[in-house]
């Protein structure tokens, strides 16, 4: 039973997600803010609400981001804060519309982090 309301309820939010947005191609998965899974002429694509598609699903949509390695130290000044001979904070922006879409605290040289692996086949 409440498998079946929680199904309703992510149609509904969907529905409405899709109404809001006002696209063609249908949304599959809401996957984060700013953030849809998308079918387009039969393939499935990461695309952000400004419109911006940044490929297929399965490539990291981090790869297709603007990428900003910020310093520590810039948004904690003081003591506070990662130090920044270890740490670097990466900021990920959307090219379309200039949305922050992800923060990675991480050590220098460390890929992308991707905390989804989706197979919609």
């Amino acid at each position: 039973m409440a498998e079946i309301m929680k199904t309703e309820l992510m149609e509904k939010h969907t529905a409405e997600e899709q109404k809001k947005l006002g696209w063609q191609e249908k949304i599959l998965v809401h996957l984060q803010e700013h953030l849809y899974i998308v079918e387009r002429e039969g393939k499935k694509i990461v695309k952000c609400d400004c419109g911006y598609e940044f490929g297929n699903y399965k490539t990291d949509w981090k790869f297709g981001a603007l990428v900003y390695d910020r310093n520590p130290k810039d948004i904690y000044p003081g003591i506070t804060g990662h130090d920044p001979d270890w740490t670097v904070y990466r900021e990920f922006y959307c090219p379309g519309c200039g949305a922050l879409l992800d923060v990675e605290a991480v050590p220098h040289g460390i890929p992308f982090l991707q905390y989804v692996e989706l197979d919609l086949d």
